[in-house]
């Protein structure tokens, strides 16, 4: 009996291997064994945190292309099945807002413009906001899909120094910086909080721990925000890190949020310790 099990198992996770081989992971005909095929249309939208993880994607390809392209849709994802921090492979659609501006209007600069991405964002830890990304690539565009090995990431904290003393951003680089900002935020509550209201955020300042931080493939940022559905305990902050590993081509967010008089709290118990 177990052996009869044990035999049909591995007959669909050849079955599986066959399917990838021969349409690749991304455009699979359907689900199989260990990875789930779903479509995103209007009746059937994507979710909310596949459209994030879809975000991050083109974030990193914007930080290392010095491109700014932004997501219309996600068409469809694959996310593997049997592990509680599942992979997710993702097609979707964007515009490089750059070249549709400078083409003014033209329908050549239009089609142009617009391209199909596909990313692959896995989740590392189940309910931590540890995610990888070693997949964020134009379709058609070519190279090496060997897994990155990713071992012993933490999660930021709070530091010594107060960060908003320091290197706070001023409103205009908030506000040029926006899209992948308010993602970090929404992906720090959406993970950390397990929601997916995400409406009611209200950024009201950002720091970092470096000069030049924003445009720093290695950063950590510090996001203080309003919760407006939290009521008299509104006051967030959300402390958020990336990272790039130039040897495997992996980017690395990690993060977490609090009640900001949590970390006070603790900032003021440890000068009261030293």
């Amino acid at each position: 009996m177990m052996i009869g099990s044990s035999e049909e198992i591995f007959a669909k996770m050849a079955d599986t291997r066959k399917q990838v081989e021969k349409h690749g992971i991304f455009d699979l005909r359907g689900s199989t064994y260990g990875l789930r095929r779903n479509i995103c249309s209007k009746h059937h939208p994507c979710r909310r945190l596949v459209t994030l993880y879809a975000k991050m994607g083109l974030h990193r390809y914007n930080l290392l292309q010095g491109t700014k392209f932004k997501l219309k849709r996600v068409k469809k994802y694959i996310d593997s099945t049997g592990s509680p921090a599942p992979s997710y492979y993702i097609t979707s659609v964007a515009t490089d807002i750059t070249a549709a501006a400078a083409g003014g209007g033209g329908g050549g600069s239009s089609s142009s413009s617009r391209q199909t991405f596909q990313t692959k964002v896995s989740q590392e830890s189940r309910g931590e906001f540890i995610l990888t990304c070693d997949i964020a690539r134009i379709r058609g565009e070519t190279r090496n899909d060997e897994e990155a090995m990713i071992i012993d990431i933490d999660l930021p904290e709070w530091p010594a120094e107060d960060p908003f003393e320091k290197h706070c951003l001023v409103k205009s680089e908030v506000e040029d910086n926006d899209e992948w900002i308010r993602l970090y935020l929404e992906l720090a509550v959406a993970i950390t909080e397990a929601r997916d209201g995400l409406r009611n955020l209200e950024i009201v300042k950002v720091a970092t721990d470096v000069d030049g931080g924003v445009n720093a493939k290695n950063a950590t940022f510090y996001i203080r925000y309003n919760d407006l559905s939290r009521g008299e305990h509104s006051d967030c902050i959300a402390i958020v890190r990336r990272s790039f590993d130039e040897d495997t081509g992996c980017f690395i967010l990690t993060g977490q949020s609090h009640q900001s008089s949590e970390i006070l709290r603790e900032k003021l118990k440890t000068i009261s310790r030293l």
